[in-house]
């Protein structure tokens, strides 16, 4: 019984909405179409400018973070292991995999951004404190960083 149901349900909205949307194209149509410039140079009611700018921040911001996040690759920290061992670490960001995306404000001329990149913990193991500052590491553990900033007055205040 579910199915005819499903079935009627499917086939009474394949004919309603058709209508309706040639209707919609119709209203389209009539209406005055954009200049390219302007589909261009705004998208979803966010200048271009504003996105392109968003993202040069998004880089800046992952290199800096990058640039002086601790410990690093070339300062590990060495802790002992459960085994005996002993296991150097340290965190790292992907500055090559930076997300931005642009929110509209209620504010006139004001946005949000979103600036979106990937921490990672790497891990080295060895036997020794100087084995484990040499040996190979993996990546024990990753993190999604979102840092908010805002648009203001004609540039983005991080």
């Amino acid at each position: 019984m579910k199915r005819w149901i499903l079935f009627v349900v499917c086939c009474a909205a394949g004919f309603a909405f058709p209508a309706e949307a040639a209707q919609g194209a119709k209203r389209a149509a009539s209406a005055v179409p954009a200049s390219p410039a302007t589909k261009a140079s705004v998208q979803g009611g966010i200048p271009e400018e504003v996105r392109r700018e968003l993202a040069a921040v998004g880089r800046i911001l992952a290199n800096n973070a990058a640039g002086t996040i601790m410990p690093n690759i070339t300062s590990k920290v060495v802790t002992p292991d459960a085994d005996g061992g002993y296991v150097a670490g340290y965190v790292a960001v992907d500055v090559s995999n930076i997300r931005t995306e642009v929110f509209p404000s209620t504010e006139s001329g004001a946005y949000l951004g979103s600036i979106r990149y990937v921490e990672s913990w790497y891990e080295c193991p060895g036997q020794s404190e100087a084995e484990a500052l040499q040996a190979e590491c993996y990546v024990a553990r990753t993190r999604l960083i979102n840092e908010l900033v805002r648009y203001e007055q004609g540039q983005w205040h991080y």
